[in-house]
């Protein structure tokens, strides 16, 4: 019965050989940060489109294929299984753990389920929740640029978008099905094209290149996110516009440009060079608001961003996401801004938000506080939200994908579930659906802190906790 209604709940999936390193190294737990057991140490403004664009069809919502007569598994099972994950002396009396009914909502069973804790990178999964709430999946952010004949300035402005490509975009062509085909959709290439056209004979002999990130005023970096996550590069600024989440080469970890807009500017710089402008000073500035917009390109529709960052637990991309949200929704577009945003909509879809509280978009503080009973509800309410049901279709599938592809590879598990990871010194949690033997499925979230250094074993018991709720028959 299960494999029915994972065919039918579950988008099919084809195991990519190139997921990055970046998500490797994070499902195996070889590099530190985040998801890892390394200790702590202008005219017009940016805005958000919501037409259609030309992208892979994604499966219809899970909503009418449930198995409304499945089996639901009994509460006394449930919370025996939870009563033993919390038992287990690989976690500890801080193990706190919520199950759902995710076709009803109801509360299946668990461990104190509305105490909040410290959630690390399940947070991220609020914040693309409350994004597709308020936005869409279609959603689209818009990098312009304009220009100012008065002092021969083309000026880039930022939109949001931090996967750029240096030259030409994608556009999604040659990609569909990719986790990371988010990044680099649109290009500065193709703004360069767009400006030469524009500009045409009229250009001067030399031009003068300006980035305006000022509707991202920032702080760059949340101030609750730890230092090792700005020296060792887990994540970048969050200036309002950058190429490859402003690596400095390649992907996953590794060095990260302390200033993505000037960075992204130069390399705007190299394009239109590249299309036969010559160019003289590239600076910070401010588009003027008599400026034209003599080109735009459009970010990848934000179903495949929160994809992405879901899936690989990209810090940048989901803080970037909640200050976009916050921008649109008329908050500050600052870390206080997103997070009063992300529970504005978070509470509109009808999630009881008492006492959560949030620092940032993308759980690197540990000043975060989130129960399980808020993680595992939410996802209850996104599969009716018109906007945000596909939201565990964006989610890694277990032992397949993502940073739970190696977790549940050998377990019969592997494949009947979709989850986010989380994982900070002291901090392992996880959250997701998952579809039992008797093919009904359940929206859990398991949360320990306070634990010793090391993630194998916390995150070994809660697989196996898992994994029991896959294989429950228990009525």
């Amino acid at each position: 019965m299960r494999g029915k209604v994972w065919a039918a709940i579950l988008t099919p999936v084809v195991v990519l050989g190139a997921l990055g390193a970046y998500a490797w190294a994070d499902a195996e737990d070889l590099v530190p940060g985040v998801l890892t057991n390394a200790p702590a140490q202008v005219p017009p403004a940016p805005f958000v489109t919501a037409s259609p664009v030309a992208v892979e069809p994604t499966p219809s919502g899970p909503v009418a294929q449930l198995d409304p007569n499945a089996a639901i598994p009994s509460s006394a099972a449930v919370e025996a299984l939870a009563a033993q994950l919390r038992a287990d002396e690989r976690t500890g009396d801080s193990t706190n753990v919520a199950v759902l009914d995710y076709l009803t909502g109801e509360y299946v069973g668990g461990i104190s389920p509305d105490d909040t804790q410290v959630p690390a990178s399940t947070t991220k999964m609020l914040t693309a929740a409350a994004a597709l709430h308020a936005l869409g999946p279609d959603s689209t952010t818009t990098t312009a640029v304009t220009w100012d004949p008065t002092t021969d300035t083309l000026t880039l402005v930022a939109g949001g978008d931090l996967m750029l490509a240096a030259g030409e975009g994608h556009h999604g062509i040659g990609h569909a099905g990719e986790i990371d085909q988010a990044n680099g959709w649109a290009g500065l290439g193709d703004l360069a094209q767009m400006a030469r056209t524009a500009l045409g004979a009229d250009a001067p002999a030399t031009i003068n290149v300006a980035v305006d990130d000022s509707a991202f005023p920032g702080p760059a970096w949340p101030e609750a996110w730890p230092e090792y996550a700005r020296v060792n590069g887990y994540a970048a600024p969050v200036t309002g516009i950058a190429v490859n989440v402003a690596r400095v080469e390649g992907d996953g970890y590794g060095d990260r440009h302390q200033d993505p807009s000037l960075a992204a500017a130069q390399d705007f710089a190299d394009a239109l060079e590249a299309e036969g402008f010559q160019v003289g000073d590239v600076t910070h500035g401010v588009s003027p608001a008599d400026a034209a917009v003599v080109a735009t390109v459009e970010s990848a529709p934000l179903g495949l961003v929160s994809e992405y960052f879901l899936a690989v637990s990209d810090n940048t991309i989901a803080e970037v996401t909640g200050r976009v949200l916050a921008m649109e929704t008329g908050q500050s577009v600052d870390p206080e801004g997103a997070a009063a945003a992300t529970i504005a909509q978070l509470s509109a879809m009808g999630v009881d938000t008492a006492g959560l509280t949030l620092f940032d978009g993308a759980g690197f503080s540990e000043d975060n506080l989130i129960s399980p009973h808020q993680l595992a509800s939410t996802l209850v309410a996104s599969r009716t939200d018109p906007n945000a049901d596909e939201l565990v279709n964006y989610m890694a599938l277990g032992g397949l994908e993502g940073t739970v592809k190696s977790r549940y590879a050998d377990t019969s598990a592997a494949g009947y579930l979709r989850a986010k990871t989380g994982s900070l010194t002291g901090v392992t949690t996880l959250t997701g659906i998952v579809t039992t033997a008797d093919g009904r499925v359940l929206a859990f979230a398991t949360m320990a802190d306070g634990m010793p250094y090391g993630q194998s074993l916390p995150k070994a018991a809660i697989d196996e906790f898992v994994t029991a709720l896959a294989d429950c028959g228990c009525e």
